[in-house]
């Protein structure tokens, strides 16, 4: 579940820059108008962003400090990394300067030692493809003021049948997307205007085919509920943002919200039974620019 709602923000932040450059900005009346509009004035990009949260499992509290650092070379997002080195993604670019493929390195677990485990990802097998079948993966079923705020995902088990729904329900402040010149430093940002999505055909917001920059967000996500349907698991994010003069947001406070269900031994009826628990993270952060 955790990773379900960890790729979920990235494809948000992801796609929230997936605008061409010159894109004119969100129309205002629910249609984006062909991309977002970027922070005003000042062009900026994320330097860092320091974390400090509060991890509520079950009654035992632990808490946390996280340093996220970007760096750039010739202008170009080069690496996201912590200080810990818990994770590191370094992007690769082609002699166009267009990111063509992303190194994702993770701290993962191993029964005989937490490893550094790294994982390449090619962007073309996302981006560039026509079309890219969003339609198998989900719907989406609402769009307001630009933003999509109501999406219906599914996994699959080997057989490609359909195991699992997930709804997930999103909501937006009305500044625009921070992080835009970030990612647009990336040249993913022009390569997605020409992707084309296949939606599919099931009744949604949002149908056929169209391209990737259809469904940018025009501003910052403020809540996530995802929710596996007709389950019992369900996360659920709430994030309040502060603004520097240029509306960049640069602090935020956080909330999420996690139930899961796992199975435990019950040592009176002699079985395991389905038990729901729920984590609670709670932080803030400061998130520090600069210009290029």
């Amino acid at each position: 579940m955790k990773k379900i709602v960890f790729g979920a923000f990235i494809a948000l932040a992801f796609l929230g820059a997936s605008c061409s450059s010159d894109d004119g900005g969100s129309t205002g009346n629910g249609e984006n108008g062909g991309g977002i509009t970027p922070p005003n004035n000042k062009i900026k990009v994320i330097d860092k962003i320091i974390i400090d949260s509060k991890f509520n499992d079950r009654g035992k509290v632990e808490e946390g400090e996280a340093t996220v650092d970007f760096t750039y070379v010739d202008k170009k997002l080069h690496t996201v990394s912590d200080l810990d080195n818990d994770f590191h993604y370094k992007f690769i670019y082609d002699d166009k300067g267009i990111v063509k493929e992303v190194e994702s390195t993770q701290l993962e677990y191993f029964p005989g030692g937490d490893q550094l485990v790294t994982t390449k990802y090619v962007v073309a097998e996302v981006l560039g493809l026509t079309p890219f079948n969003f339609g198998k993966l989900g719907v989406i079923n609402g769009v307001d003021r630009g933003n999509v705020v109501d999406m219906t995902f599914y996994s699959y088990n080997y057989n490609n049948e359909v195991v699992n729904t997930y709804s997930s329900v999103m909501k937006y402040d009305d500044k625009p997307f921070g992080p835009f010149h970030t990612l647009n430093t990336t040249g993913a940002v022009d390569l997605s205007k020409k992707t084309q999505v296949d939606f599919g055909n099931s009744k949604g917001a949002i149908m056929g085919l169209d391209y990737a920059n259809r469904v940018l967000p025009s501003n910052n996500p403020t809540y996530l509920k995802h929710t596996l349907v007709e389950g019992k698991e369900e996360v659920e994010v709430v994030i309040t943002y502060t603004y520097d003069a240029n509306n960049y947001p640069v602090s935020f406070v956080y909330s999420i919200v996690e139930h899961f269900v796992s199975n435990e031994w019950d040592r009176e009826e002699n079985k395991y039974k389905e038990v729901v628990f729920t984590e609670k993270v709670d932080g803030n952060a400061v998130i520090i620019y600069k210009e290029l």
